[in-house]
Parts: structure tokens; C-alpha cells; sequence
């Protein structure tokens, strides 16, 4: 048997060998980037949804007059809905200091300081608005940036975010449960 020597034309050269592993490269650094771009965006897009959810239960809460002790400012977290990482704040009234969601450590006793003032200016006999607006925000880790914020804006009751229960029996009265008497 005798081998035949192969045409010097008929291979790859090295320069196209390392074209071809150049190229290779480049596409699974391209892939693999993307895939890592749309996971911190699936992460991401959780996050929101979950801090959607959180910020709709805190409202309804709010709506049903079950957040103890509400101001404008007052924050805390999730974790016992099993989200420690997300945490709100409330802002309360049109002029809140707290609808972007910054917290204050002394953010109850300025709020009541112009609660306080507030009254002093207005007649004993005006009614309130039958709605005030509130602020939930909530923010969290992400991957994307360092951290973001979701904020809920909502018109509610204002008897309910006040807990005023005797606007609420002029509003519908006989109507108040006996658990929140």
C-alpha cells in the first residue's frame, strides 16, 4: 500500500483555523451574555411583580383601615410575607413629603407636627375630602441597578386612612363591623 502525499491546497492553514476559533468565540461570548442579560431581566421583571402584589396588599390594608398607627412616612418591610429584601414606605396627602418613597427616622413626629398645624389653620366645622391620595412604595434589589422602586399612587378613603370611624357611620351607618369597634 502506498500513500499518496497530500495537495498543500487542500488543508485549512493557520490562519484559517484561527479565524474560525476567533469567530466561535466571539458568538458564544455574544450568547452567553445575552442569556445572562435576559435572566437579570426575568429576575427583574419578578421583582416588579412581586413589589406590585406587596404594594396592592399594603393599599387594600390601608383601604380596610387594618395599618396601625398610619402616617405620612411610615415604613417597614415584607418579611413576613417571606421578603425581607422589600421594603415601603407611605406616603399619605397630596403635599407628601414621603411620595418618592425617602424615608426619615423622625418622619412620624414631622408628619403629626403638620397634622397639628394644619388643624389649628382650619375651621372646626370643615369636612375632610372625601378621598386622600396615597403613596406605597415599594423598593427592592435588582440585578439591573442597585436598587429600584415601585410606587402605587391610589385615591382612598380618607375615613379609612385616617381610621375617622365616625365619618364612617355618617357615611353608612349601622354599617360598621363589631371587630373594629
Amino acid at each position: 500500500m502506498k500513500f499518496k502525499a497530500r495537495n498543500p491546497q487542500a488543508a485549512f492553514s493557520l490562519i484559517e483555523v484561527m479565524a474560525a476559533v476567533m469567530l466561535l468565540g466571539i458568538a458564544m461570548t455574544t450568547m452567553l451574555q445575552l442569556r445572562n442579560d435576559s435572566l437579570a431581566k426575568a429576575a427583574d421583571a419578578r421583582s416588579r411583580s412581586i413589589s406590585s402584589r406587596m404594594a396592592l396588599n399594603l393599599t387594600h390594608r390601608i383601604e380596610a383601615a387594618r395599618v396601625a398607627d398610619l402616617y405620612d412616612g411610615i415604613s417597614g418591610d415584607f418579611a413576613d410575607y417571606g421578603f425581607p429584601d422589600f421594603a415601603w414606605v407611605i406616603g399619605l396627602g397630596d403635599g407628601s413629603t414621603f411620595a418618592n418613597g425617602l424615608s426619615d427616622e423622625n418622619s412620624e413626629q414631622v408628619w403629626r407636627n403638620q397634622l397639628k398645624l394644619a388643624a389649628d389653620e382650619q375651621e372646626v366645622d370643615e369636612q375632610q375630602p372625601p378621598l386622600t391620595r396615597v403613596f406605597v412604595t415599594v423598593s427592592y434589589p435588582s440585578f439591573l441597578a442597585k436598587e429600584v422602586s415601585f410606587t402605587l399612587e391610589s385615591m382612598l378613603p380618607t375615613w379609612a386612612v385616617y381610621q375617622d370611624f365616625e365619618a364612617y357611620q355618617a357615611t353608612w351607618p349601622g354599617m360598621l363591623p363589631e371587630s373594629i369597634e
